[in-house]
């Protein structure tokens, strides 16, 4: 039985038997509270039961909750063999398929990932950096002005676009303009059909399963024809785009990757980056709209600098991701019984270790509510109480690929846009599937500079 005692390592604590205490409430009433306030439902279980509590939701029914940083740290590096990230995803399977990174632990996962690294870093990553400009550019050329918009869905447009042309290298107008109208349809799926699985049966063209089905045919069909088109390239070029690097790394034993191993990584980047760094650009701009210091800060050293990545833009990338995450918890499955924080947990359950806790904590950062992006600039942050991207051996392999295009957009729009607050009251956390995203979709007005 592992033994996961917490930060203070306190060996002569006593060990519950049974799981942490937590809220009385029916499970349905826990669920309801999760999905319309999640953070402050947190919270508030979080100050009368501590760092480790028991929720109860469906459809996984019982999940230990963690904000303990030094139990965070222990199970976010571990090998995987006790806390596995695969089981956790598993209800995705469906969407990204087997072949997935998310899907993979242990061995499997840490060989599969050193094989599909190489597009995801250094010059591989730089040579999208002019391309990602211009597409927002290109996009937000056709926001309307002087009235309220909201930034949210338009910020899915541009990474879209660029996981389009960036990601999967297509040039073909039809295939563009069909992905264009589908992806939204394979993301934005019936929630039932996430939270039951009978309902994933393709029982005719009116059933859920059915129009989810056609739709995920039809992505899969533009993904494998642009597959097949590289395979058939007779003249052998290779491009810059990640599918193209894809298709050039070997595996361990000197085999390229399979088309359906194509296809799971495709899907998995778009379901994954997609979505999250869209989500993240509207916070940015949600934040940076309600403090006009730091967005009069922001615009004066975009203009003044003399690099392409002005240090403060980082900072507010940083500060955003720190305060308004996109995901509230790193999932685990416990593969054995084990023990977390002195309860005993069985084999099976679920693990949420809380990202917006360690992030929002007092013993950690000064003012924790406050947005100040300076504080990543005076060395106050560390590197093991801020996981945006996760950490350990599952840290998201596509971070740097992430970063790169926050760190082209947002200058852009600052740069080319003034852009203010739609109304004055912040925008809460809402739970669309597994992200968090501004409840109103960052609501902003325009206007051209």
């Amino acid at each position: 039985m592992v033994d996961l005692r917490g930060a203070s390592g306190n060996t002569g604590m006593m060990v519950a038997t049974g799981l942490p205490p937590g809220p009385a409430l029916p499970a349905m009433a826990q669920t309801i509270l999760s999905v319309t306030n999640p953070l402050s439902f947190a919270d508030r279980c979080r100050a009368k039961y501590g760092d480790v509590f028991t929720m109860r939701v469906f459809p996984v029914g019982q999940v230990v909750c963690v904000s303990d940083i030094g139990i965070i740290r222990d199970i976010v590096t571990s090998d995987g063999s006790v806390f596995r990230a695969g089981e956790a995803n598993s209800v995705i399977e469906f969407v990204v398929g087997r072949n997935s990174l998310l899907m993979l632990d242990g061995g499997e996962h840490i060989r599969r990932r050193r094989v599909l690294l190489p597009p995801f870093r250094g010059a591989s990553v730089r040579g999208h950096q002019r391309s990602v400009g211009q597409i927002a550019a290109d996009c937000a050329r056709w926001w309307p002005v002087g009235r309220p918009i909201r930034l949210l869905p338009r910020m899915q447009e541009i990474t879209l676009e660029i996981m389009m042309r960036s990601v999967f290298g297509i040039t073909d107008l039809a295939r563009l303009a069909g992905l264009r109208t589908l992806v939204p349809q394979l993301l934005h799926m019936n929630p039932a059909i996430m939270l039951f699985p009978p309902l994933r049966r393709d029982l005719g063209p009116r059933s859920p399963g059915g129009r989810y089905a056609r739709v995920k045919r039809a992505v899969d069909g533009i993904i494998h024809q642009e597959i097949d088109r590289r395979r058939r390239d007779t003249a052998g070029t290779t491009g810059e785009d990640v599918l193209s690097g894809l298709m050039d790394v070997r595996d361990e034993h000197g085999a390229p990757l399979s088309d359906e191993e194509l296809r799971d990584h495709l899907v998995t980047l778009l379901a994954v980056g997609h979505e999250t760094t869209a989500t993240s650009m509207s916070w940015i701009f949600e934040r940076l709209v309600r403090h006009p210091r730091v967005l009069a800060r922001l615009r004066t050293e975009i203009a003044e600098s003399t690099t392409d990545e002005p240090e403060y833009v980082d900072a507010v990338i940083n500060e955003t991701l720190r305060l308004r995450p996109v995901v509230s918890d790193i999932a685990r499955v416990a593969t054995t019984d084990t023990r977390v924080g002195g309860y005993h947990v069985p084999r099976g359950t679920m693990i949420a270790l809380s990202i917006s806790a360690i992030h929002r904590s007092p013993d950690q950062f000064s003012a924790p509510e406050a947005f100040r992006p300076e504080r990543f600039l005076d060395g106050e942050t560390a590197h093991e109480v801020f996981l945006p991207f996760g950490g350990g051996p599952h840290r998201c392999l596509g971070a740097s690929f992430a970063m790169m295009v926050m760190r082209r957009v947002v200058p852009r729009i600052v740069a080319e846009l003034d852009i203010r607050a739609a109304r004055p009251e912040p925008e809460s956390a809402r739970l669309t599937g597994p992200v968090l995203t501004p409840s109103r979709g960052a609501e902003v007005v325009v206007s051209r500079r």
